[in-house]
């Protein structure tokens, strides 16, 4: 792993354990490791993550508070399926915070973290090549949007950013596959359209090229839902 994708985690060594399970499976939830669906066993959590399963279940309380997770009936816990409905909501929030701040950072960001934006630009069109690599894509995605957005200076909008990225994990995945195939690949790789836009300082532009980025995702996932919940 580089350096600029170990640098998007915090080392668990520094932090207490119940912050540093949450964190754990916060990550994995913002990169998609998950799929909508997925039930979260407590002691399967706990024994992968070599912890007890208090430290679990306080993680997960957490991340259920921010929706990125749903009790069922059983008292496990899943990630939530994904719906139309759902897909529309997540979207048009994402689209305006996440543009908004994408707007705030341009101007704001400085030229080594523009280098790194071009960086993992280019990594991420590379990693389309390899399908296999659908994980390690979404863990550069990461970095390179949460580079943007801490950039702009509003600690009120990031903590909104994450809960929202919490919630979109399995649909990035599921968009991430789509990508690995020629189909579906969009024309021009939305991250690099991004970081010209902010080398020329171009704000709108910046924040117009982030917005399509979020939508092509959505846009691409929203038919084979709808499909699936109709069947």
């Amino acid at each position: 792993m580089s350096m600029s994708l170990s640098s998007a985690f915090q080392p668990i060594e520094h932090t207490s354990i119940n912050e540093a399970v949450y964190r754990t499976i916060r990550d994995r939830l913002m990169c998609g490791e998950y799929r909508a669906g997925e039930v979260l066993g407590i002691q399967e959590l706990a024994d992968a993550l070599a912890v007890s399963t208090m430290p679990v279940r306080e993680a997960l309380r957490r991340l259920a508070t921010h929706g990125a997770i749903e009790p069922m009936k059983s008292r496990s816990l899943r990630v939530p399926l994904i719906t139309p409905e759902r897909l529309d909501d997540i979207r048009r929030v994402r689209v305006l915070i996440e543009g908004a701040a994408t707007e705030w950072a341009t101007p704001r960001l400085s030229v080594a973290q523009i280098r790194l934006l071009r960086k993992l630009a280019d990594e991420i069109e590379d990693n389309l090549q390899s399908p296999r690599a659908a994980s390690e894509g979404l863990q550069r995605n990461q970095v390179f949007h949460f580079t943007i957005y801490r950039a702009a200076g509003s600690p009120v909008s990031m903590a909104t950013i994450e809960s929202l990225w919490l919630q979109s994990g399995p649909y990035l995945r599921a968009a991430r596959e789509l990508m690995h195939t020629e189909a579906s690949r969009p024309l021009n790789e939305p991250h690099a359209a991004i970081v010209d836009a902010i080398e020329r300082g171009d704000a709108v532009a910046a924040r117009a090229a982030l917005e399509c980025d979020i939508c092509w995702a959505f846009d691409h996932l929203q038919p084979s839902v709808a499909r699936a919940e109709s069947a």
